[in-house]
C-alpha cells in the first residue's frame, strides 16, 4: 500500500468525523483501531496516550486530504495522479495512456490499489487504444486488473515470449494479497508467521514496518494465497521474506524417582540428557533465493530486527539489481546468438545455392551428353538391326536358289518364311516412326552419372563412386529392342565399317 494511495469509503468517513470532532474517535469506540491505524500509518492523523485513553488528533496532511482529495505526497508523475475529477473531458486518454508507455523505461504502468474512477478511466483508455489502433506495429498492449486487483498495463513486443511472460505475472498478482489484505491475511493464516503466541503481535508490527519502508521506495510485501507464503516484491522480482522465532534447547528435567536418575556403579551408562525447544522471543528475517553474500538478519543482544530492516530492502534491491543485469546479459547473449544464426544461415543458404548452381550446370552437361550417346547407341541398335535384315533377306534368297536348282522348290519354304517375317520385325525402314521417336531420348540417372563426376543425378549433393570411378551399375533407360538372337549378333561378317 502506497502513503498517497487513496481512501476507501469508511476510512474517508472516519477521517472526516476526526477532522469534525476528535471526541468522538477514542478509547470508546475501539472497533475502530484498524481503521485508524491505516490512517495513522499514511500520516493523515495522530494518535496518543493520556491516562490510559488513546486519542486522535487530524494532522495538516489530513486535513489537506479533506480538502484536495488526495495525499499531499502524492507524486506529480504518479498514475494515480491521473484520476483527478477535475480532468477535461476533450483529452485523448488513449493516446495519453500510449505516450505515458512508451516515456517509461519498462514500458509499464502499475497501481496498486486504484479506485474506481481510476480503474474505469484506465478501462476507458485500453478499449479506445485497441479500437482506434493506436497501438505501435510489432507491439501489443497487455493489462490486468480492469475490474479488480491491482492496475497492471504493459506495452511488450509482439510474440509467445512476451505473452508467456505476461501470464506468469499475471497470474501472480491475481494470486497476490498486499496492504491491509495483507494484514488480514496474516492473522488467519498462521503459516505465514512461524512465531509463537507471545511474539505473534511483535512479527506483524515488523511485517508492517517493512511494509512501510518498502513502499516508501516503491517496492510492495505481499503474501500468496496458493503457495502460502510471503515475499517482497521490487519491481518484477519476488523475493520469499520467512519471519521465524528462534528457539533454545532447554534440558528437560526429569523426576526424582525416574529410573534413568539412578547410578550406582561407575560402569553404568549414563542415560544422556534430553532437551525441549522453547520459544526464545528472539525473531529471524530470511530472504531467499539467496547468493552467497546474503545473510540472515536476527535478534543480537540489543540489536533488534527492526532496526535492521534497511539492510534487507538493500539487499532485495541488490539482488534484484543482479537479477536485471543478469537478465540483460541473457538478453544480449541470445541477440547475439540470433545474430550469428542468422549469418550461418544465410551463409548455408549461399553455400546452398552455389551448389545448387553447380549441380544445375552439371546437369545440363551432362544431359547434352547422355542424349548424344543415347542417340549414337540409337543408331548403332538401327543399323544393326537393318544390317542383319539384310543378311537374312539374302541368306532365304541363296536358299530359295539352291531349292530351285535340286526340284525341289518347297523343302524349305517354311524357314525362309519365317526368316522374312523375322527380318521384316528387325528392319528399321519398315518402321520410321519409332526411329524418329528415339532420336528426343530422355536420360536415365545410369546414363547420366556418367557424366555427373560425383554428382548425383537426384539432388545436388555429392554421391558414393566405386573405387576407379566407374559409375553404378544399373539398368538403362536405353533399350535395343531388337530380339535379335545371340547366334545371329555374333554371326555378322566382318567388323562394320563405322566401328574400324
Amino acid at each position: 500500500m502506497r502513503r498517497w494511495a487513496a481512501l476507501n469509503a469508511r476510512q474517508l468517513s472516519v477521517l472526516q468525523r476526526v477532522g469534525s470532532d476528535a471526541g468522538e474517535v477514542s478509547a470508546k469506540r475501539s472497533e475502530l483501531g484498524t481503521t485508524m491505524n491505516a490512517l495513522r500509518d499514511r500520516g493523515l492523523v495522530w494518535t496518543s496516550h493520556r491516562g490510559g485513553v488513546w486519542c486522535v488528533e487530524i494532522t495538516e496532511a489530513g486535513s489537506f486530504y479533506l480538502q484536495n482529495g488526495y495525499h499531499p505526497d502524492r507524486p506529480a508523475s504518479d498514475d494515480a495522479a491521473a484520476a483527478s475529477p477535475k480532468r477535461s473531458p476533450s483529452r485523448d486518454v488513449a493516446a495519453e495512456l500510449i505516450a505515458e508507455l512508451g516515456r517509461r523505461e519498462d514500458a509499464t504502468i502499475r497501481i496498486d490499489e486504484p479506485d474506481d474512477a481510476t480503474r474505469a478511466r484506465y478501462r476507458k483508455a485500453i478499449n479506445a487504444a485497441k479500437r482506434r489502433g493506436l497501438v505501435p506495429e510489432g507491439k501489443q498492449l497487455l493489462h490486468t486488473g480492469r475490474d479488480a486487483g491491482p492496475l497492471i498495463i504493459r506495452l511488450g513486443e509482439d510474440g509467445p515470449e512476451t505473452r508467456t511472460d505476461w501470464n506468469r505475472i499475471r497470474l501472480r498478482v491475481r494470486d497476490e494479497v498486499i496492504g491491509d489484505d495483507l494484514t488480514e491475511l496474516i492473522g488467519r493464516d498462521q503459516q505465514l508467521l512461524k512465531v509463537s503466541d507471545q511474539a505473534r503481535g511483535r512479527a506483524l508490527e515488523l511485517v508492517k514496518g517493512l511494509a512501510r519502508r518498502a513502499e516508501r521506495r516503491g517496492h510492495a510485501v505481499a503474501a500468496s494465497r496458493k503457495n502460502r507464503q510471503m515475499y517482497l516484491r521490487v519491481h518484477e522480482h519476488a523475493f520469499v521474506i520467512k519471519i521465524s522465532e528462534d528457539v533454545d534447547e532447554v534440558p528437560r528435567r526429569l523426576p526424582a524417582n525416574d529410573p534413568r536418575l539412578r547410578h550406582a556403579y561407575d560402569w553404568q551408562r549414563v542415560t544422556p540428557p534430553e532437551y525441549d525447544s522453547v520459544p526464545s522471543g528472539r525473531l529471524r528475517i530470511e530472504l531467499s533465493p539467496r547468493t552467497p553474500e546474503a545473510r540472515e538478519w536476527a535478534d543480537q543482544g540489543r540489536s533488534k530486527v527492526e532496526k535492521k530492516l534497511a539492510e534487507v530492502l538493500d539487499e532485495a534491491e541488490r539482488q534484484a539489481e543482479r537479477a536485471e543485469e543478469q537478465a540483460r546479459e541473457n538478453r544480449r547473449r541470445h541477440q547475439e546468438w540470433l545474430v550469428e544464426h542468422e549469418r550461418q544461415r544465410a551463409e548455408y543458404e549461399r553455400e546452398q545455392a552455389a551448389t545448387e548452381a553447380q549441380w544445375k550446370t552439371a546437369m545440363g552437361t551432362a544431359r547434352a551428353l547422355a542424349i548424344e550417346d543415347l542417340r549414337a547407341r540409337a543408331f548403332e541398335d538401327a543399323l544393326d538391326r537393318w544390317h542383319i535384315a539384310g543378311r537374312i533377306r539374302e541368306f532365304c534368297d541363296d536358299i530359295d536358289r539352291a531349292a530351285a536348282a535340286s526340284g525341289t522348290p518347297d523343302v524349305a519354304g517354311e524357314w525362309t518364311a519365317w526368316a522374312r517375317a523375322r527380318a521384316d520385325r528387325l528392319d528399321p525402314t519398315l518402321r520410321l516412326p519409332d526411329l524418329a521417336e528415339r532420336f528426343h531420348p530422355e536420360p536415365g540417372p545410369d546414363d547420366l552419372r556418367a557424366h555427373l563426376g560425383d554428382w548425383s543425378p537426384f539432388k545436388p549433393r555429392k554421391e558414393y563412386r566405386p573405387p576407379g570411378g566407374e559409375p553404378v551399375s544399373g539398368p538403362s533407360s536405353f533399350s535395343s529392342g531388337s530380339g535379335a538372337p545371340a547366334w545371329i549378333l555374333a554371326r555378322q561378317g566382318r567388323f562394320p565399317w563405322w566401328r574400324r
